[in-house]
Parts: structure tokens; C-alpha cells; sequence
């Protein structure tokens, strides 16, 4: 696709949405994340037919890619409309399944059995959802299953694994006969911490990690990420976000997490474009970061502002701003209580 030269004059509402668009269609994958893809397609090749098929729980922050990962696999074994025998059914080689929050047994045997095309899949015990899913195996062709969102067996409210399903998950992965990915954030590991028994189940337990950025090669591997993006980018020029400084500024303000610096560059293409620019400068960036603000970062500077910036600085001052700003709060909690 191309995108020709804006010459200084703002796109239209039309040409904001395409490219904008364009954007979120951009993939680019964390060395990590093929090495991952590799994985899931060596298991799938050693469980069929195996008597004891392969499991791995991949874990990791919210925005590192991990439904991505999966979603990506998925799409690599495509449904299939099949005609036999004057029937007609979609085989499904792998089935992605978001777990519900606050998961029985039964919810998440109706919602598999929902995603497998089962019309009645809201009918019927937990015994007679959970068999009906195993005949859908061998009728759908079912070669693997993955369980995303693995969290939803904690209760949000008390914290509380809900042990019957997460003991319905171990059973059932015992029994069905395929490759079972699980996967979820890092809090999905108290699931295996309260149920010993899946956790020696799922003893290969792969974290998804956001870019670093201490070693030369960590570096260069961000840096690698970011000059694929800007090949990519709705402009007409190239916008040097490979640049030594600049990288290591879009590193700070997302924290090599791949969502929040592509929805950084989503949005600084909107402001770019509006202006009519062919690349993407720093003053559209610091616009962009003002978009995308992160709760859990109240206190982070706008590197792209700045024309002198040092990482390592600009943390730890992220970082004495939180302490001071945590100190305050203490000191009036006290002074609450000398008042009660």
C-alpha cells in the first residue's frame, strides 16, 4: 500500500482513518515471539497421536503479545468447510478459547463448546457439556485447544483460585487426547500454586517478556523492532525511530512493551498526518504520549519534549517522583488517624 507525499497539507478525515488503520494492521514480531511460534508448532507436531500430549502455560504482562501469539498460531491451521457423507461441518485444527471471569466448570465447558459451533452448548450437566466436547474433538479435528486468559479461574474480589475448575481444567487436559496451551497473566500462576497437580501437568511455563534495553544486543534488538515499524509506517518518508536517542525515548515511555508503542506511533501518525507531515517528528510523539497515558506511571516525563535526555536519568526520576509522592500519602494517613 502506498502512501504518497502530503505536502504540507493536513489529510482528510478519510485519509486520517486509513492510514490510522494502516497502522494497527502493522505486525512486527519480539524475537521472543517466533521462537514461541516454533514452539507451539513443535507440540503440535509431537501430541498428535501421543499418549500423553505436550502442555505449556505461556504467561506475561497485559500488551506483550501473548492473545496475539496464540491468535497468530491459530491462524496458521485456518477452519475448513468439509462435505462428507452428506454432512457438512467446519473442521477446526486449532480452537482458541477465551476463558469467562469467574470460570465453573460448567461456564467453560459451555463457552469451548460454544466456540466449536455447538448450537446447544448452553444445555445440559457439566458431565454432558464435557462429553459432548470430547466427541467435538474427534468430529471437529481438533489437533490442539488453547485456554487464553488463564486469570479468569482467580476471583478478582477475594483472590481466591476457584480450585473445582481449575481442577476440571487438569482432568480434562488429562483426558482429551490433544496439545492444551494455556495461557494468561502473571497471576495465573497462583492457579498452579493451588493445584499441584496441574501445575506438574504444565511443568514447561514460558514468560512472554517486554524488550529490555541494558546490553548492546537488547539495544540493537529494539532498535531492529523499531527501524521494521518505520518501513511500515502510512508516510512517504522514513521517520528515524531506530535513531540512538529516539529509540531509547520511546523506550522509556512504553517500557519495550510492543502494545504501547504501537498504539504511540498509532496515534502520533494521526497527529502527523493532520499536519501534513511525511514522517513522524518528535512533537507529534510528545502529542501522541499525552493520548496513551498509563495509570501505573502517574509520574512519567515527556522525553520527546527535551532535547538532552539520559534513560537511566529520566527513571530514576520517574522512580524518587513515586517514592515522595508515596511518603505523602503515608504522612497523611497518619496524621488522619491523630485526628480520629
Amino acid at each position: 500500500m502506498l502512501f504518497e507525499s502530503l505536502m504540507g497539507q493536513g489529510a482528510s478525515i478519510q485519509e486520517l482513518v486509513r492510514r490510522k488503520e494502516h497502522v494497527k494492521e502493522i505486525i512486527v514480531h519480539h524475537p521472543q515471539f517466533l521462537e514461541l511460534l516454533n514452539e507451539l508448532e513443535m507440540m503440535l507436531y509431537y501430541s498428535e497421536g501421543s499418549v500423553s500430549p505436550e502442555g505449556v502455560f505461556i504467561y506475561g504482562d497485559t500488551g506483550v503479545g501473548k492473545s496475539t501469539l496464540t491468535l497468530k498460531f491459530r491462524d496458521r491451521y485456518p477452519k475448513e468447510h468439509i462435505i462428507e457423507d452428506e454432512q457438512e461441518y467446519m473442521r477446526i485444527p486449532v480452537l482458541h478459547v477465551r476463558v469467562p471471569p469467574k470460570a465453573t466448570n460448567r461456564m467453560l465447558a459451555s463457552k469451548i463448546l460454544e466456540k466449536m459451533g455447538d448450537p446447544l452448548h448452553y444445555k445440559g450437566t457439566e458431565a454432558l457439556l464435557t462429553s459432548r466436547i470430547h466427541h467435538y474433538v474427534k468430529k471437529l479435528g481438533i489437533k490442539m485447544l488453547i485456554l487464553d486468559e488463564l486469570q479468569h479461574l482467580i476471583d478478582a474480589e477475594t483472590e481466591h483460585v476457584l480450585k473445582t475448575a481449575s481442577n476440571w481444567v487438569k482432568t480434562f487436559t488429562e483426558e482429551v487426547g490433544i496439545a492444551v496451551v494455556l495461557s494468561g497473566m502473571p497471576e495465573s500462576l497462583h492457579v498452579f500454586l493451588a493445584n499441584p497437580q496441574l501445575d506438574r501437568r504444565y511443568c514447561n511455563k514460558i514468560e512472554l517478556l517486554p524488550f529490555s534495553y541494558g546490553t548492546t544486543e537488547e539495544i540493537i534488538s529494539f532498535r531492529t523492532f523499531l527501524k521494521k515499524i518505520d518501513g511500515q509506517l502510512p508516510f512517504s518518508e522514513v521517520s528515524n525511530l531506530a535513531d540512538p536517542e529516539l529509540s531509547g525515548k520511546i523506550y522509556y515511555v512504553t517500557r519495550g512493551v510492543p502494545f504501547y508503542v504501537m498504539k504511540l506511533l498509532e496515534e502520533a501518525t494521526v497527529i502527523a498526518a493532520m499536519n501534513g507531515s511525511d514522517s513522524i517528528r518528535q512533537i507529534d510523539l510528545a502529542k501522541a504520549l499525552t493520548k496513551i497515558k498509563q495509570v501505573g506511571r502517574p509520574f512519567v516525563s515527556n522525553p520527546f519534549l527535551h532535547e538532552v535526555f539520559d534513560l537511566s536519568s529520566v527513571f530514576m526520576k520517574e522512580q524518587d517522583a513515586e517514592i515522595k509522592h508515596k511518603e505523602k500519602l503515608i504522612e497523611k494517613g497518619k496524621k488522619r488517624k491523630k485526628q480520629l
